[in-house]
């Protein structure tokens, strides 16, 4: 079939377009008399129980087949949003083979922003252990400094997440990359761990909004068109890389030239553009959504089907639990894969770097290149891995991803030379960049319908855990041994166990309800 024709028939099965689903959706408030103001807060039913007493002898005509019908969309629309016609390739321009307007656009403004916040993010990664070095701090006190965001974003994860779904995913996504810039801005005046750990922490609090507010956000627009939820992961993942692949070169010569803490300068400007970035966004926000829309329903629905629905929403609640979540072999392993991905990242941070300097005698600038390098082979296999994943599933590219991570650092520490390394770190890199997309795109098909963003922190908050742990383990583990990268081989089998525990209990959606 034609690119086109293959297109037409994915977007027959994807969500509704955003403007015709609110277009119609204030129809029927104008209908119902609703809310002309935008999105509402919760709303008593008192009000919609008074209009149907008024109507009263006209509610008593209707037909039992019209009440069966509205009790049938209680479900529907505690669940997500209503869909009016799906949309096709007459009915929207494509952009990238997405519907443009309500996916490609927002997906494309996104992704930009991205671009140059990781630009800068990449300028960071061989500055930051550096940096730490030339102010003194022992691999220990550097574990100390790199956990400090983590800490607080594992504090303010579940907060952030609710908020996420309250204030709105574009709102958080903005007062974080604020709080980001604020931070870096800081740390570039610090030179002591004392000064150092609070501006760090700042850094995690941003972090928490901006990152939860990102995961939901793509969730959202994932939702959307679901049949291409790997291939928008990875195109997200590609973008990351290739800004890590320019960052690190920038970042790398300017600590030569004028010192660490000019890449801290960097990344704040990189953070406040992508807070203007984010500013274009269009408002999306499914939970407001399934809001206004359980509003505008409960004003033609019985006492009877209120207490339905409001059961519905006390289900869904109750399966974002962190606690009823971890239940399900499912999350269980999401959880554990993106730990394992998430303490790959901070070796990035920690042993690679500090093992290429001490072990091999490599320049600032040349592990900005082999971090450019590593970037660059994992902007390749992101995407590709997107694609795998739609063709032929997430578990094939979770274990596959995750093996290759452990291959690599288990042969890192046999280098005999900086090349050696950079292709033993390579092959890393490409299976740490194909991981991440697919251990969220995993995150966000099983993710409760209607508790998105609190379920979506799980892993995030998993993550967030290694982070707060792992820098200070891996540094003490290294000094303890007086080896750097010896804590390869720990990161090398957190994968390698990860990648056989999602071999073995991973099973397809729906299946593991059905053994249960």
């Amino acid at each position: 079939r034609s690119a086109g024709g293959m297109s037409a028939l994915a977007m027959s099965g994807g969500m509704a377009a955003s403007g015709r689903y609110v277009a119609s959706r204030a129809a029927r408030r104008g209908a119902n008399g609703g809310f002309a103001g935008g999105v509402p807060g919760r709303v008593p039913f008192v009000r919609a129980r008074a209009k149907r007493a008024f109507f009263a002898p006209v509610a008593s005509a209707r037909s039992t087949a019209s009440a069966r019908s509205r009790r049938g969309r209680v479900s529907d629309v505690a669940t997500r949003a209503v869909e009016p016609d799906a949309v096709t390739a007459e009915d929207d321009d494509l952009l990238f083979g997405l519907p443009k307007r309500d996916v490609g656009e927002p997906l494309a403004i996104l992704l930009a922003s991205q671009f140059v916040l990781f630009i800068g993010v990449g300028a960071l990664l061989p500055a930051l252990p550096l940096y730490a070095q030339n102010i003194g701090l022992s691999g220990s006190a550097n574990g100390i400094v790199l956990s400090a965001p983590a800490l607080a974003m594992l504090l303010l994860n579940l907060p952030a997440g609710k908020l996420v779904d309250s204030w709105g995913r574009k709102q958080m996504m903005m007062a974080g990359m604020a709080v980001i810039a604020l931070s870096d801005l800081a740390t570039s005046q610090c030179r002591t761990v004392a000064a150092l750990v609070p501006a760090r922490l700042a850094l995690g609090a941003g972090r928490a909004a901006a990152e939860n507010g990102d995961r939901a956000y793509l969730a959202d627009l994932t939702d959307r068109f679901p049949s291409a939820r790997g291939t928008m992961s990875g195109s997200q993942q590609a973008i990351q890389a290739l800004g890590l692949v320019i960052g690190p070169l920038i970042g790398g010569r300017a600590v030569e030239a004028f010192g660490a803490p000019t890449v801290f300068l960097l990344i704040s400007g990189a953070a406040f553009a992508c807070t203007g970035g984010y500013s274009l966004l269009p408002d999306i926000n499914v939970a407001a959504e399934r809001e206004e829309e359980r509003i505008a329903l409960s004003m033609d629905m019985s006492a009877e089907e209120e207490e339905e629905m409001e059961r519905e929403l006390e289900a869904i609640k109750a399966k974002s639990d962190w606690r009823v979540l971890l239940e399900s072999d499912r999350q269980r392993v999401i959880t554990v894969a993106a730990a394992a991905n998430a303490l790959g990242f901070v070796a990035k941070l920690t042993c690679i770097p500090w093992f290429a300097t001490q072990a091999l005698d490599a320049t600032p600038a040349q592990v900005g290149e082999l971090f450019s390098v590593t970037a660059l082979l994992g902007m390749v296999s992101a995407p590709l891995s997107g694609i795998v994943a739609d063709k032929i599933g997430l578990k094939a590219v979770v274990v596959a991803s995750l093996a290759m991570c452990a291959a690599g650092l288990v042969v890192a520490q046999d280098s005999a030379d900086f090349h050696e390394l950079q292709l033993c770190i390579g092959l890393w890199g490409m299976g740490t960049a194909a991981a991440g997309p697919a251990v969220n795109a995993l995150a966000q098909e099983s993710a409760p319908r209607g508790g998105e963003g609190e379920a979506l922190t799980l892993p995030k908050t998993a993550g967030d855990l290694v982070f707060l742990v792992g820098p200070v383990f891996l540094g003490g583990f290294d000094d303890f041994l007086g080896s750097a990268g010896a804590s390869l081989d720990i990161v090398a089998g957190a994968a390698a166990a990860a990648a056989a525990y999602a071999l073995v209990s991973l099973k397809p959606m729906g299946e593991e309800d059905v053994d249960e």
